[in-house]
This record gives C-alpha cells, structure tokens and sequence, in this order.
C-alpha cells in the first residue's frame, strides 16, 4: 500500500461527503482512508460507517473527542501506507489526479513532498488562488539549500496538509502532533524538518482550503498568541541544540524568522490586555529578524534596524488600524 490518507473528523456532517468522495475518487488506488470520528456528535460518525460499509479502502476509527492533534495521531499509529496523507475533513481535494501526482514524485522517496493549495471562502462562494508557487526545488542537492530557497520564495508553509510524508520517518522518530496547541502543525513540521534528510516539491495546488465563519482559525485569541510564543522558544532553542549542519540551522532560522514575523501582526491586532505579558520576550526574539531572507522578514529587519523594536511595533499597529 502506498498512502494512507487521515483524515480527523469532528461534527462536519455538511462537508464530510465531499471531502470523502474527493478522496476516493482518485485515479490512484493504491490507498487505505482512514476516517477518525473525534467523539462526533452529530451524524459525522454514521457517514464514516456507511462509507466503509461500501468501500473496503475505508478505515474507522471511532473515539472519545480528544481535538485534531490527537485523532491525527491515532489515525498515523494505525496507518499502513509508505507515504501519510492529512486531509481535514471540511477541506477537499480539487483534482483527481492528486494521489498519482504524488506517487510520480515520490519515486526516488524522499522523506516529503509539498504541495500547494486554494481557499475558498464560504461566505461569498469564491475562490482565492494560490499565492506562492513552488519553485524547482530539485535542482539544488542539500536540504539546507532546498528549504532556504523555499524561505525566499515565500513558499515555507508547515501546514500538514500539504505534506505527503514518508511513514517510516514519522514512526521511527515519534514525531506527532503536540496535543492543546492551535498552532500544532508548525510545531509537528520543525520535529519532521530535524529529521528529513529530503524535500520536494509540486507546482500545483491540489487542496481547496475552507474558510469558515467562527472556524478554529478564524479568529485572533489571546491562546493563538500563548501557543505561538511556546513554538517560536521552543524551536528557537531547539534548532540551536540540534544536531544538524550550520548551513541547515541557518535555514531553519530563516524560516522561524517568518513565523516571528506573523506573530508580531498577530500581537499588534490582538485586542486584549493579557497580551502584554508577551512584550519583553517578543523584544528578546527580534534577534531573529536577523535572518531575512523571506520578502516579509526583510521588510521587518529594516524598520527594525533604522528604528528600533519600539516604533517597528507602532507602525505595525498604525497599519493594522487602517486595514
């Protein structure tokens, strides 16, 4: 078997049928789907039933709800395929061809391949494309010289859903989704990056991202900001410890830089007080902004030089009041 999709599902009865159809309506067949009903309370559970009672390729997995970090872990533990695919089950796949696309560009298996993808917004029924692209990736040898050129492209995204990852290397290593986090995948895609030995890429986008009112992500909360200040110390700190090459630490710091970056919009529009318990250890990581080879970064790092960590926030908080 060469891929087993997860796919966590928890009270999506409106856009199950279509995340599931899209996915076994592959021309590439060679694939287990596994349905994992995070303690649904609405008819979520009857579809995944009646979906693996029709196609023998469909697995469920029924359990108590304990959030998207840990069905994604029961259903990789469970996973048989070479390659893990994630799907969320309000997002769908838009071409048939997807699962053979990955397969053609797996074939000298590397430990990741990416891929890219749409939103579309719920509200208004429109699409919005794909804002980066994947560039030949496969024409440099390192990983540090790959994931660098990803930084300056501004196509270094860590969302797992538009990663196919060798199997092997997430078991092997225990690497999983931290439970309780908002901000799961990035802190998941650091522990696979200190692993992964290669990376390639896909030019196309093949997920059609849902933007959903009052949706997860939605929404700046007060526990965004708590979660993505625990990621960026942590891997801070852990890329600084890893056991990996200097041109490679370097890269990876590249890529934090980014996030540091959307951290900083998301502190200056975040209308709460708590916030402000952040300020002398977001001050203490603008080290990091050192390391701007992404377009956003660069931008940031010159403010932050010619002005300082004071007026660079200002300025950020001035634009966030216009938009």
């Amino acid at each position: 078997m060469f891929f087993s999709v997860v796919v966590p599902v928890y009270n999506v009865e409106k856009y199950l049928k279509e995340c599931v159809d899209s996915i076994l309506s592959q021309t590439f067949t060679d694939f287990e789907l596994i349905l994992v009903d995070d303690g649904s309370t609405d008819l979520s559970g009857n579809i995944c039933d009646a979906y693996a009672a029709k196609d023998s390729r469909v697995k469920v997995i029924h359990k108590e709800n304990g959030g998207l970090s840990d069905a994604r872990n029961v259903g990789t533990k469970s996973a048989n395929g070479k390659y893990v695919v994630y799907i969320d089950s309000d997002d769908y796949i838009s071409s048939n061809d997807f699962l053979e696309t990955v397969y053609l560009n797996a074939k000298d298996e590397p430990d990741i391949v990416c891929y890219k993808f749409k939103k579309y917004f719920e509200k208004t029924n429109e699409f919005s494309e794909c804002k980066f692209f994947l560039p030949d990736i496969n024409r440099y040898e390192t990983m540090w010289e790959r994931i660098g050129y990803l930084v300056k492209q501004d196509a270094f995204y860590c969302s797992a859903w538009t990663k196919s990852v060798r199997l092997e290397l997430i078991k092997e290593n225990e690497i999983y989704f931290e439970k309780g986090l908002l901000g799961e995948d990035q802190e998941w895609y650091y522990g696979l990056l200190l692993k992964a030995q290669s990376i390639t890429g896909i030019d196309r986008d093949f997920i059609v991202y849902r933007q959903r009112e009052n949706s997860i992500t939605s929404s700046a909360k007060i526990k965004n900001l708590d979660d993505c200040m625990y990621l960026l110390k942590k891997w801070n700190k852990g890329i600084g410890d890893a056991q990996i090459s200097d041109e490679y630490r370097k890269a990876l710091y590249h890529s934090l830089a980014k996030l540091y970056c959307n951290m900083l919009i998301l502190y200056t529009g975040l209308k709460d007080k708590n916030k402000k318990k952040h300020h002398k250890e977001i001050k203490q990581l603008a080290k990091l902004l050192k390391y701007d080879y992404n377009p956003r970064t660069k931008i940031f790092n010159k403010i932050y030089r010619l002005c300082g960590f004071e007026i660079m926030m200002l300025a950020l908080k001035i634009i966030c009041k216009i938009r």
